[in-house]
């Protein structure tokens, strides 16, 4: 196995993951002990929310905070992607990452929340 740039790229999703997920790239008591990227393909290929794959610590943030985490995650998915010649170069990801951000007047502009508040409101 080379170590190239698709390598790298392939090593910064899998950071990504785990900033994103708050988890360890292996954590054997929790996920099935899967690998971080194969955790969130099983969890991605279910019914569940994307949302859920996010850090717990995220619930609660502005909608628009969260979308972000979302679009993030999207980019890490794609830097992990299994053929190398598929991922983007660093360059790339830094251009994705760099739209993803929106300045914090434009947070909780969305028409519905993206992550369901615990608290009991009517």
């Amino acid at each position: 196995m080379n170590i190239t740039e698709k390598s790298d790229v392939y090593s910064y999703g899998v950071v990504l993951l785990e900033i994103i997920s708050g988890r360890s790239a292996v954590e054997p008591q929790v996920g099935d002990g899967l690998h971080i990227v194969e955790w969130v393909k099983k969890k991605m290929g279910s019914f569940e929310q994307a949302v859920s794959i996010l850090d717990a610590k995220l619930q609660g943030l502005p909608d628009q905070m969260v979308q972000e985490m979302l679009q993030t995650l999207g980019i890490a998915m794609f830097c992990v992607n299994s053929s190398p010649a598929e991922r983007p170069t660093m360059k790339d990801v830094v251009a994705l990452l760099m739209e993803v951000k929106s300045p914090p007047e434009e947070w909780g502009k969305t028409s519905q929340p993206l992550v369901k508040q615990s608290s009991n409101q009517s």
